[in-house]
């Protein structure tokens, strides 16, 4: 989980730890309408195992966010503060968007690390040369 590819990269564990919770930060974005640095409580799955379920739960709070989202709710703000400050406020809806190209951005860094680590990588926006037949 220590590993990194340079000096300057993030460790691996981090950046799955990452790409596990972004979908929870849409649920927040979505129904507080705030993220704190300070007090936004991370996942510490101890595992591989624990953090495939860590994801899992919470692309479910995701959709789950998502599915009860109305049109109204999207102009709503959310701000990103750090100890009570606010660094940002944007629109939800802009906030959400940010967030997914986040997400797409760190799952990219993700399947290079696996790659160069000789982890199979899943198919992303279809088969990967580690599918079966491809």
């Amino acid at each position: 989980m220590g590993w990194k590819p340079h000096e300057k990269s993030m460790q691996l564990g981090y950046l799955a730890l990452i790409v596990a919770e972004i979908p929870r930060w849409i649920q927040v974005m979505i129904e507080k309408s705030e993220i704190d640095f300070a007090t936004f409580e991370h996942g510490q799955p101890k595992n591989g195992d624990e953090l495939v379920k860590y994801f899992d739960d919470n692309m479910e709070l995701g959709r789950k966010a998502l599915q009860n989202l109305t049109d109204d709710m999207l102009t709503e703000t959310f701000s990103l503060k750090n100890n009570g400050e606010v660094l940002m406020s944007t629109p939800k809806k802009e906030s959400i968007s940010q967030t997914i190209n986040h997400l797409v951005h760190h799952r990219g860094q993700l399947s290079v690390y696996m790659r160069l680590n000789d982890i199979a990588v899943s198919p992303i926006y279809g088969p990967s040369a580690d599918d079966k037949g491809f």
